[in-house]
């Protein structure tokens, strides 16, 4: 996690795998990246960017015969209230 102030963090995972009975050489990828900013007391934003690659799913390319990698990105808006 690294603190850029404090109201900006990011934080960042990497998982690698490797199937060493199949394809050894071939690593799996999957990146989760997530950024928070708090722009009042009230109100704070995130955004998360989700990354993978899996050698073993091929639905890219020519007859999706193909692996290729994977891209979801998420943003979030939210209000915080005491009562």
């Amino acid at each position: 996690m690294k603190e850029f102030n404090k109201f900006i963090t990011y934080k960042s995972r990497l998982d690698l795998f490797s199937n060493y009975k199949h394809n050894p050489q071939n690593i799996d990828l999957f990146m989760s990246n997530l950024l928070s900013a708090k722009l009042t007391r009230a109100f704070a934003v995130t955004w998360s960017v989700d990354l993978i690659y899996d050698d073993d799913v091929r639905l890219f390319g020519d007859y999706q015969k193909s692996p290729g990698l994977q891209l979801k990105s998420l943003v979030g808006i939210g209000l915080q209230v005491k009562f």
